[in-house]
């Protein structure tokens, strides 16, 4: 009897490690991602924001559709932007793992072509063009261009990194389901890019249009026309 349950605890542990170490290249990923999310997402978004703040020195003390005071850096707010980026990188990092293999692009452009992958798709929310923050602050292309190369940033520090500690593997000749996830690949970004862009455009006929914003997604407190 104790053989064989000395046995059963052997396999079990036997099991355990082989999980453990399968699941390396995952847990590096969400660690990394983690780690990018925080950087990008937390600090990157909170330097954005008071760089938006400065440049618009006119915005201070009014309100956001999200409720917060322009100009007003709390303690609460910072941590709360630095734990949504970590969030954010901790799925980040696991697919970029799964899709890195199959960007369209060489493999040192991998943590690029992710960053703006994920900007013309997942960034579609955060430049919603009915966002009427982007009607407060002036000049809207510097508030576009901070956001955007956020996005940016997370992709190169993602992939240098988690390439750097889970290198991909080599890979034989490109196989037609490689070429289609590819092609594939590049149709989305291609696709999310330019409905970005288009959503961009039409910001600028509302730039300055608004002094501060009814939270909640209500829109517009009070029009700059008034």
């Amino acid at each position: 009897m104790t053989s064989s349950t000395d046995d059963g605890s052997k396999g079990v542990r036997a099991a355990s490690a082989a999980i453990w170490r399968t699941t390396r290249p995952v847990r590096w990923a969400v660690g990394i991602g983690g780690l990018s999310g925080f950087v990008s997402g937390g600090i990157g978004s909170r330097l954005a924001m008071r760089v938006i703040a400065m440049a618009d020195s006119s915005s201070d003390g009014t309100f956001t559709d999200a409720q917060a005071t322009v100009g007003d850096f709390t303690l609460g707010g910072t941590l709360s932007l630095l734990m949504l980026g970590a969030i954010a990188g901790t799925a980040a990092g696991p697919l970029y793992l799964g899709i890195r293999r199959w960007l369209p692009v060489p493999a040192g452009w991998n943590g690029a072509a992710f960053g703006v992958l994920t900007l013309g798709t997942v960034g579609q929310p955060l430049f919603d063009p009915a966002n009427v923050d982007f009607q407060i602050f002036e000049p809207l292309l510097l508030t576009l261009l901070l956001f955007s190369a956020l996005f940016l940033v997370n992709g190169l520090l993602l992939g240098w990194l988690l390439d750097h500690f889970q290198p991909e593997r080599s890979l034989g000749p490109r196989s037609r389901v490689s070429i289609v996830v590819s092609s594939g690949l590049s149709i989305v970004t291609v696709v999310g890019i330019l409905g970005l862009a288009g959503g961009m455009i039409g910001m600028f006929d509302d730039e300055g249009k608004c002094l501060r914003a009814v939270g909640g997604g209500e829109g517009c407190a009070v029009p700059a026309t008034q």
